[in-house]
C-alpha cells in the first residue's frame, strides 16, 4: 500500500467524551499505522492554543488547526492566518451590535468578556478555559490581540441571524447545532488544510482518509478519499462514509485501521 495521510478530529474521535483520554487502542493502533510508513495527523476546530497539551507529545506528524487556519508539519508551519486587526474590530462591533456573545479563538489565547455572560453555558466554557490557563491575557473589549475564528452561542437575546447576514460575505459559518455556530474565515476549512497538505508532501488526495464525528467534521469527509465515521456521529457526515467504525471508547480507531489493512 502507498503511504497514506490519516486525518483525526479530537474530540468524540481521538479523544473520549467520557474520559478526556485517548484509549491506550487508538494509540497503538496510531503508532502502528506510522511504522507502516503513513503519515498521521490532527485536523481540528481548536486552535492550536486550545489543543490540549499531552496531544503534542504522541508523535503525530502534524497539525491542521482552527479549521484550517494554522497547518504545522513536524516543527515546520505552512500557514497560519488570522483575522487583520481592522477585521477583528469589526466583528467585534458587529457581535456588540446585535448582542452576540462569542469566543474568540487565536494561536496565543481565547479571549472572552468581561464580567459574567448571559448564557449559562458560556460561563461553564469560560470557565473551563480558565482553569486551563486561557482567555486570561486580555478581555474582548481590549481589542488589541489577534484572533483566528470564533465561537458564538445564540439566545433569545441575540439576533444571530442579521449578525450572520452581515458577516457571512467573509465568514463560513458553521451550524453546531443548539446555537452555536463556528465561524471561520472564507476558505479555510478542514478540507483547506488537507489540499495544501496534501500539495505540500506531493501526495494524491486518493490517498487520504477523515476520522471524524461531528458536523464541522463535513469538509473534511467530503474531500477524503475514504471517511470513516465514529460509532457516535453526526447523520450528516453518513453519505460520506465509507465505514461507521465503533464508538473512541470501544476501540474504533483501532477497528477501523485494522479492517483497511492500514496496520
Amino acid at each position: 500500500m502507498q503511504h497514506q495521510l490519516l486525518f483525526f478530529d479530537i474530540d468524540g474521535t481521538l479523544l473520549s467524551n467520557a474520559t478526556h483520554q485517548i484509549p491506550e487502542s487508538a494509540l497503538s493502533a496510531i503508532a502502528a499505522a506510522q511504522k507502516n510508513g503513513h503519515l498521521v495527523f490532527i485536523n481540528t476546530g481548536r486552535t492550536i492554543r486550545t489543543m490540549p497539551s499531552f496531544l503534542k507529545t504522541l508523535g503525530f506528524d502534524g497539525y491542521l488547526c482552527g479549521c484550517g487556519t494554522r497547518i504545522v508539519y513536524h516543527d515546520e508551519i505552512l500557514l497560519a492566518h488570522s483575522f487583520t486587526e481592522e477585521e477583528g474590530q469589526l466583528l467585534i462591533d458587529l457581535m456588540d451590535k446585535w448582542h452576540i456573545e462569542a469566543f474568540l479563538e487565536g494561536s496565543e489565547d481565547v479571549y472572552c468578556k468581561r464580567g459574567t455572560y448571559r448564557q449559562r453555558i458560556m460561563n461553564q466554557v469560560r470557565k473551563s478555559f480558565n482553569d486551563e490557563g486561557l482567555g486570561l491575557s486580555c478581555f474582548i473589549e481590549d481589542r488589541n490581540f489577534i484572533y483566528d475564528k470564533f465561537v458564538l452561542v445564540s439566545d433569545n437575546q441575540a439576533d444571530s441571524d442579521a449578525f450572520i447576514h452581515e458577516i457571512e460575505s467573509f465568514i463560513d459559518v458553521i451550524d453546531r447545532g443548539k446555537g452555536m455556530y463556528e465561524c471561520v474565515p472564507k476558505g479555510f476549512s478542514k478540507a483547506s488544510a488537507m489540499h495544501l497538505l496534501a500539495e505540500h508532501l506531493d501526495i494524491s488526495m486518493d490517498n487520504t482518509w477523515a476520522f471524524g464525528d461531528s458536523s464541522n467534521d463535513l469538509p473534511m469527509f467530503e474531500a477524503a478519499a475514504h471517511g470513516i465515521a465514529m460509532g457516535e456521529h453526526s447523520p450528516v457526515l453518513e453519505p460520506f462514509s465509507e465505514m461507521i467504525t465503533d464508538t473512541v471508547d470501544n476501540h474504533g480507531i483501532a477497528k477501523a485501521l485494522l479492517h483497511f489493512g492500514l496496520i
